[in-house]
């Protein structure tokens, strides 16, 4: 069933890039892209490497109780471990989160079952501010930027879909039962399935470990705090990264247009087929910008580019990261 979806994701992506490509003016393209200005080029891809940086001292702080030591550089070579497998894998941007635990478990002999449930629990706080900034650019749009009736619908379901996920979330922890899993597994017949399986005995009992640092994690007030700061910087980054490169083509637009267009591609990419969200994300952040009133050979230059720096970092130095990591710890 997954590979038919894809396959008809796929399908659509190549029709739309095809009809994309037939609209694009490459002799005008290139003609834009010459006039680059190399100082705010360079602004742009210094601003995508501080966001990682920023990314990597958050988990920094979220693993404070879990890793004993705090090396900065192996910490980032670990953020970059998982930012390539987040590029090489399609849906959710949390596939780098059990290789990120597998080499911090590895270099400090700890559980990597603990470093998984603290990384995790950091992830669903950076994707609560993520989710912020999206809701925000869909009730901005929705409110203030006058857009065909076609497009505000599609915004308007999103939005709903959003809100709807956040009460069906809401209305579960109304009847949580403060982590307490046995009994779920219990009601549900799985423990019986559990004691009468090693296997299955074995990831029960591992998992007690992964629920107490999630918990422990998501619950603390430093955390919290720090947590949702660094990632306000992180996202606030990886806008000014765009908008650089905006400035490199001698282009103005408004910091907000960008905040909403970047905004609703990172949402994509979660649900994206494509590893990563390739083609995908691209494709929606060009109609986006066209659509809001940027013109479309700019709009083209500056999603392409800012994906490019951050497939560098991902797969690049994500790349030499994870070789890296393998060879030092054997």
């Amino acid at each position: 069933m997954k590979t038919k979806w894809r396959i008809f994701f796929g399908a659509i992506v190549v029709v739309l890039l095809i009809y994309a490509i037939s609209k694009i003016n490459f002799p005008e393209i290139y003609q834009i892209a010459r006039g680059i200005k190399p100082k705010f080029f360079l602004f742009a891809f210094v601003s995508c490497s501080l966001s990682i940086i920023i990314f990597s001292l958050r988990g920094m702080i979220s693993l404070r109780k879990v890793v004993p030591h705090h090396d900065f550089w192996f910490f980032l070579e670990t953020t970059l471990a998982g930012f390539f497998v987040n590029s090489i894998t399609p849906g959710l941007t949390a596939s780098g989160e059990p290789i990120r635990a597998y080499f911090l478990g590895e270099k400090y002999s700890i559980p990597k079952t603990k470093v998984f449930g603290a990384l995790l629990a950091d992830r669903i706080l950076h994707g609560a501010v993520s989710l912020f900034f999206v809701i925000a650019s869909l009730l901005f749009v929705l409110t203030y930027i006058p857009v065909s009736a076609e497009l505000k619908t599609i915004f308007q379901a999103v939005l709903f879909f959003i809100f709807l996920f956040l009460a069906i979330i809401l209305f579960l922890n109304a009847k949580k039962t403060k982590f307490n899993f046995k009994v779920l597994l219990k009601k549900t017949g799985i423990l019986k399935k559990i004691k009468n399986n090693k296997k299955m005995l074995y990831i029960g009992q591992t998992f007690g470990n992964f629920i107490t640092h999630f918990k422990k994690t998501i619950t603390d007030k430093k955390t919290l705090f720090w947590g949702m700061l660094f990632s306000f910087v992180y996202w606030i980054l990886n806008y000014l990264s765009s908008y650089f490169l905006f400035l490199s083509l001698d282009v103005k637009v408004s910091f907000f247009l960008v905040i909403i267009v970047v905004s609703l591609g990172s949402l994509l990419r979660e649900f994206s087929p494509s590893p990563g969200g390739a083609g995908l994300v691209e494709g929606l952040m060009i109609f986006l910008y066209a659509v809001l009133g940027v013109n479309l050979q700019a709009a083209i230059i500056v999603s392409v580019l800012s994906r490019l720096i951050l497939y560098f970092h991902s797969l690049v130095l994500g790349g030499i990261s994870i070789f890296h990591l393998e060879k030092s710890l054997g």
